[in-house]
């Protein structure tokens, strides 16, 4: 009997999985999962225990040196899942079995003492509408069966999604299961928490990035012993060690934060499927606006037509802002802030963009200050009054005059966070007024501080960007205005179209959840956009047929699969080199109906010094196109100064 071990550090030549002897005194101790020291060439490695076997692939092994721990790091399932993720999306096996290892080593003598006890008696669960009933009963006859089926819960914002969610949980529990539930922005961890917790009580562990370590490896600790049973965090959490997981929750799915943008480039909703078909466990995927792939793929709808208090969704105006000729709030607008502020109620102002300005351009040349390493144009930052990259830590003092002609006729052009935040305290001078994006955001705690401080009615208007489109539920919120709806269209992306009408059907949502009616204006230099008529309607059915048949007309998802290969180095013309050879193997080995487009520079061709180029592989057969670009990266030798990433289905092509 030899052991399977996979050595810690992920490398290409490290990466194939080693025979080892295994001593007398370690063959009633070794499990799969446990951390091994094992020798590998002159050295000693830390490597991990991932399977046995009868047989050695070399004549002479080499015997385990030493155990680290009692108790094994990471299960057979948990195990199973990072070898799906390694090959889905063509890493590492070690790269992606990190995401499963704990912070610490874990013990799991203690268990639930008393699993029946699973709700908080002292609470009304509240009985739910007719169409929350179906969508119960339909969820809870699969948690029942354990058959692995994904479900869509879709409907209007405030439809109840949030209760279905938690009486299926509930189920769960009482079958002494657990769940795991994924809120997309940490923004949002705080009103979801507040909910969960309140319900379920000391069973629910919060896991998300903002925590210190110590209350990450506490929070994972106390789920691996089984003595929380509900896992609530962002898309990390879905890692969680949960013992017998019965459903996975994704709030919000169409979230584009779902998809990490480091190797593993894997996306939550993909993982979950396969992380509940391993459980036989039932994933709900719910949202008022779900991603164009996912409503054309699920077979399972569930929709909530309508908001569980009966209120209308709230009116929404469109101010066309090519009529409009003062600052960056139409008269409109305007006017709606003075009038609810003198009620007394809460508004909230959406764009799109943070900063004080976008960028500074001449008037009389056309030139605009833009990062010597990046190939993005510096933003105006109020508080610091300097021109600053986004992507890099560059920045300067604006100067007086133009450094291409010399006039002085430098002017700011755009509008962010900080600008509307002035303009707003001219208008309304006695207003209580809060900023939240990630300027705002950057300290431990913020979002919590911010959001108690809203939430009381301690401000009075909430300006933000895209952190506050979703999740807040807020009785007195009865003005939305979205400042800037259309800056989203202008981005070279096929989903363009998409992102803006969420974001816009999302942040609507927020006006008039309650008792109060509400009001929304959308402004917008293209209001004839079928994405921003149908977000105004809060329709989003005509949408979906819309962008379906341009996706299809495209051969776009959910009519094909993507991969992207993003080629980068110091050096452009090497990039380029390896970027051309790239194409040339991949072109040789696709079968039909797969295409390779490019390379060409990415649409952010140059960051932080590296010069990018980029490869687009478009086609149906996805398992064959991600073997195909294993097999090319295998035998492309790539130089140590050029780097190149895949992105298997990609969320955006910049």
């Amino acid at each position: 009997m030899y052991a399977q071990v996979l050595l810690a550090k992920p490398a290409r030549s490290t990466q194939k999985i080693f025979s080892y002897s295994i001593p007398d005194n370690l063959k009633e101790k070794l499990v799969v999962g446990l951390q091994v020291l094992v020798p590998f060439g002159k050295r000693r490695d830390i490597g991990f225990v991932v399977g046995f076997s009868e047989t050695a692939e070399v004549e002479k092994t080499r015997d385990i040196l030493e155990i680290f721990g009692d108790e094994p790091l990471f299960d057979e399932k948990q195990l199973e899942l990072a070898k799906w993720m390694a090959e889905y999306y063509c890493c590492y096996l070690m790269t992606a079995l990190k995401l499963m290892l704990p912070l610490a080593a874990v013990s799991t003598k203690h268990q639930i003492t008393n699993p029946k006890q699973y709700q908080n008696p002292n609470i009304q669960i509240p009985k739910l509408k007719e169409a929350q009933g179906k969508a119960l009963v339909e969820i809870s006859k699969a948690i029942e069966t354990k058959l692995a089926e994904t479900f869509l819960l879709y409907g209007v914002t405030g439809s109840g999604k949030t209760e279905v969610y938690m009486q299926a949980i509930a189920k769960v529990l009482e079958l002494g299961k657990s769940a795991i539930v994924l809120v997309p922005e940490i923004a949002l961890t705080p009103q979801m928490v507040e909910r969960f917790v309140e319900r379920f009580g000391e069973q629910v562990a919060v896991v998300h990035s903002h925590m210190t370590l110590k209350q990450r490896r506490v929070a994972r600790d106390s789920v691996a012993r089984g003595e929380k049973r509900i896992v609530l965090g962002a898309r990390s959490a879905l890692f969680a060690p949960v013992k017998e997981l019965g459903i996975v929750v994704i709030d919000e799915e169409f979230e584009g934060s779902y998809k990490q943008d480091k190797s593993p480039r894997y996306h939550a909703r993909e993982v979950a499927k396969k992380l509940c078909e391993i459980h036989r466990a039932v994933l709900v995927l719910g949202s008022a606006t779900p991603s164009i792939e996912t409503f054309y793929e699920t077979k399972n709808r569930l929709s909530l037509p309508e908001r569980i208090n009966q209120q209308p969704m709230p009116a929404v105006e469109i101010v066309d802002m090519r009529k409009e000729h003062k600052g960056a709030l139409s008269q409109k607008l305007r006017e709606l802030l003075v009038e609810t502020f003198e009620k007394k109620e809460q508004s909230i102002l959406f764009l799109n963009r943070r900063g004080f300005f976008t960028f500074l351009m001449c008037q009389k040349c056309g030139f605009s200050f833009s990062c010597p390493t990046c190939s993005v144009s510096l933003a105006y930052d109020h508080n610091e009054k300097k021109l600053r990259c986004g992507h890099c830590e560059y920045k300067i003092d604006p100067p007086k005059s133009c450094p291409r002609c010399n006039e002085e006729a430098l002017r700011f052009f755009g509008t962010g966070t900080q600008r509307i935040e002035q303009e707003v305290a001219k208008l309304l001078p006695k207003a209580r007024i809060m900023r939240y994006d990630r300027d705002s955001t950057s300290k431990r705690g913020s979002h919590e501080r911010l959001f108690r401080t809203f939430s009381d009615g301690e401000a009075d208007i909430l300006i933000g960007t895209q952190m506050i489109a979703k999740g807040l539920d807020i009785p007195s919120v009865t003005l939305v205005g979205a400042v800037s709806a259309d800056i989203g269209l202008q981005f070279p992306d096929f989903r363009s179209a998409e992102t803006t009408f969420h974001l816009l059907t999302q942040v609507a949502g927020r006006a008039g959840r309650h008792h109060l009616p509400g009001k929304v204006v959308i402004q917008s230099y293209t209001p004839e956009h079928y994405a921003i008529q149908a977000a105004a309607k809060h329709d989003y059915e005509s949408f979906y047929n819309q962008e379906l048949k341009n996706r299809e007309e495209l051969s776009y998802p959910p009519f094909s699969k993507l991969i992207t290969l993003v080629i980068s180095g110091k050096n452009g013309a090497k990039a380029s080199k390896i970027a051309d050879d790239l194409a040339v193997f991949l072109r040789k080995g696709l079968g039909t109906g797969c295409q390779v487009l490019g390379p060409v520079p990415a649409v952010l061709s140059k960051i932080r010094g590296d010069y990018r180029y980029r490869i687009l592989l478009k086609g149906k057969d996805l398992p064959a196109m991600r073997e195909l670009v294993c097999e090319t990266m295998e035998k492309t030798v790539v130089p140590t100064d050029v780097r190149v990433i895949v992105d298997v289905e990609p969320l955006g092509l910049l």
